[in-house]
């Protein structure tokens, strides 16, 4: 559109909002004598304004729900929010004891295509499942007023978060490349957001980013070549309709054509720009200046202080003409990581012999592994029926159902997986510094009722646990499509490692290539903490001192005391008195090897284990109970062969000068990862020579 031309329609704008509204159709046709297409610009802008989508909307006035005021299970507690459409609510959801958010949309605003607008929200954000994207719980009416049920984010918006504190460009793109991935996934739903902008990001106070209101939202016509859009209903939006946020419209937004992915990715790079820069790309003194400066207007250059690759992701996301951008947000998301990504790029030293170069190629890999650093983000896998129905009945607690299991991602794409289950009351945040650094792909869950900000705690069965860990590893395993699983237990973790690979004829065991046990427990005697925690009486807290006291006693080197202190201080801080999680742990963990006393318990693990898994490894700290749980076993093993006809030293190992913590040590760990993957891949080479597959059919149909 012409300059001349937009100069007309904002002259005619800004004079026609002067008139009252029953003489603006009068004052419109004789404004625009013969032309009617210049009227019908006009009016659209006006449409737009009294739906209540410009940002200079009017704010309707209504009379706000009091606190206390109940909503089926749901009830108010206070206003934290309002907008053009409506406002948004704390509320406590009484029936599951958990915060919610409850968006309303204004009662005078609420005509049907308002409804409708409302529905799509709901319908929309519901059908998409992403840890960065805002969780939809429910919807309703109260008294004549569309509201809407969603998970309530305790921090702020992407606008207030960048207002805190000075944040650095990695900083911002490390928290926007899960918004980015989350976006990746609605687009491969065929959803188009259409209002991505600062104050539709939130943040929580952890630090994490969830894309919220999809009140905008359309289904793409995949059908259409020109991306164009379709409504879930019909008659929702006008021809020519200007939707969304001025700032952050795309040209073809901004210009009321159809739309699809690359007009979010559009409107993503506005937000990357304003980030980084403190700026938004496009401004102008009216809104229509907004709108032509979007569709003619170039932005200014980024600064030279901003790294060079993260200006060429901006300026792509950015161009005018949508064929130019990035064709998909998932390229966009790629491009992002690499730039949260370094790697060392060396060449190996001149060798003289091939011991030499070999000592040359582990240093490279050293180097390079020391430089990774791998963007991590939490995931959620939801409990619904179908695995809830798997868990003992007699003791489910319904407030499991529909929620979900937690874990943190690295994202690296690699036909290996590697999971790893943390120790008694830790998470998954333990195992940050090797997935950071992991050359594989890397999950690690977090038992439900074991997160840091849980409140209030579930406690499980170690066997419901199982059953989860077996339910989510299948989840993750079929969406990497790995050809090589290795799992890695710690403590606690290990123990549950080895019931993951117990099989029966309803439930197979999961198809895992390695295992490494740092540490599981052999007997009662290694027990320590959990037999503690078993013995916890929460009414009697003296008790559990004093039960502290004694296994503190039992450190014989001072590091040994400072690791069992640091571990209790951690553990009991987080819980808060909150402690159920850990009793019912404990209790389950010392209930086995004490209905089985001796070594029976691990003997029957470790068979299964060596029959199951091709590579097996199982480490233990030098520390003095472990040490003298081993030689106990290896006496046990001379008499009776319950291991088997010698000791299984290649398999079952101690780890010199490591304390049961230094068993957590990230060098430690990638080094034997690294091992047990080449002794697999080693492993399987005859075999994939002949069949060009799995190394055994029975493998190959469990997978």
């Amino acid at each position: 559109m012409q300059a001349e031309r937009w100069k007309r329609i904002e002259q005619l704008y800004e004079a026609v909002i002067a008139v009252p509204l029953e003489k603006r159709g009068e004052f419109l046709e004789q404004a625009c004598p013969g032309d009617a297409k210049l009227r019908e610009e006009v009016q659209s802008l006006l449409d737009q304004q009294t739906d209540g989508f410009l940002e200079s909307a009017p704010v309707p006035a209504v009379k706000t729900l009091a606190a206390g005021a109940k909503l089926g299970n749901f009830e108010i507690i206070e206003l934290i929010g309002r907008g053009g459409m409506g406002e948004v609510f704390k509320a406590r959801d009484t029936r599951l004891d958990r915060f919610v958010a409850i968006k309303f949309l204004f009662g005078d605003l609420a005509d049907s295509a308002a409804r409708r607008r409302f529905q799509r929200e709901a319908q929309m954000a519901s059908s998409l499942n992403h840890p960065h994207i805002v969780t939809v719980h429910d919807v309703g009416e109260y008294v004549g007023r569309q509201y809407l049920v969603t998970e309530y984010i305790d921090g702020g918006t992407l606008k207030e978060w960048t207002r805190t504190d000075q944040r650095t460009c990695r900083e911002i793109v490390e928290l926007l490349v899960g918004v980015a991935d989350g976006l990746a996934t609605a687009h491969a739903a065929d959803i188009v957001h259409r209002d991505i902008k600062p104050e539709n990001i939130l943040i929580t106070r952890s630090g994490y980013a969830k894309l919220a209101d999809f009140g905008l939202a359309k289904l793409a016509e995949n059908s259409a070549p020109d991306e164009a859009t379709s409504t879930l209903t019909e008659g929702r939006t006008r021809p020519g309709a200007v939707i969304g946020t001025l700032a952050y419209m795309s040209p073809e937004q901004a210009s009321g054509n159809p739309l699809g992915a690359r007009s979010d990715i559009f409107s993503f790079g506005v937000v990357l720009y304003e980030m980084v820069s403190g700026r938004k790309p496009f401004a102008g003194a009216s809104d229509l200046e907004v709108l032509q400066t979007i569709i003619h207007g170039s932005p200014q250059p980024l600064s030279d202080d901003i790294p060079a690759a993260l200006r060429m992701v901006v300026e792509k996301a950015l161009e005018k003409d949508p064929a130019d951008r990035y064709q998909s947000m998932r390229e966009m998301v790629v491009d992002l990581r690499r730039l949260t990504r370094q790697r060392v790029q060396a060449q190996p030293p001149a060798a003289s012999g091939p011991s030499h170069w070999h000592g040359a190629q582990k240093e490279l890999r050293n180097a390079e592994r020391a430089e990774i650093v791998n963007q991590l983000v939490e995931r959620r896998f939801t409990l619904g029926e179908r695995v809830c129905r798997k868990l003992n009945r007699a003791t489910l607690d319904p407030r499991i159902i529909g929620d979900h299991l937690h874990y943190v991602d690295n994202q690296l794409r690699s036909d290996v997986l590697v999971f790893f289950l943390h120790g008694l009351g830790l998470d998954h945040g333990d195992f940050g510094p090797i997935l950071k650094r992991l050359p594989y792909r890397g999950v690690s869950p977090t038992l439900y009722g074991c997160e840091p900000n849980r409140r209030p705690r579930v406690a499980m069965s170690l066997a419901d646990h199982v059953v989860i860990l077996r339910e989510w590893l299948r989840d993750v395993a079929g969406r990497c499509q790995a050809t090589t699983i290795v799992m890695v237990g710690f403590s606690l973790g290990a123990d549950m490692g080895f019931d993951l690979l117990l099989a029966s004829a309803d439930e197979p065991a999961p198809p895992i290539d390695a295992f490494l046990s740092l540490e599981c427990n052999i007997s009662l005697d290694t027990c320590f903490v959990s037999r503690v925690f078993a013995g916890i009486a929460p009414d009697r807290p003296e008790v559990l001192i004093a039960e502290l006291r004694q296994l503190v006693d039992t450190a014989t080197s001072l590091d040994e005391w400072l690791n069992i202190h640091e571990y209790l201080v951690k553990v009991l801080r987080k819980y808060q008195g909150d402690i159920a999680v850990l009793q019912r742990a404990g209790a389950d963990i010392v209930r086995r090897f004490s209905e089985t006393p001796g070594f029976e318990v691990f003997a029957r693990r470790f068979k299964n284990a060596r029959e199951r898994v091709p590579a097996l490894r199982m480490v233990f700290s030098n520390a003095a109970g472990s040490q003298a749980a081993l030689t106990r076993l290896k006496l046990e093993n001379l008499d009776s062969g319950i291991l088997g006809s010698e000791f299984p030293e290649d398999v079952i190992t101690v780890s010199p000068n490591a304390d049961h913590f230094d068993l957590m040590d990230a060098e430690r760990v990638l080094r034997q990862v690294d091992e047990l993957v080449a002794e697999t891949r080693t492993r399987r080479r005859p075999s994939a020579g002949k069949t060009g597959a799995e190394p055994s059919a029975s493998r190959t149909s469990d997978r």
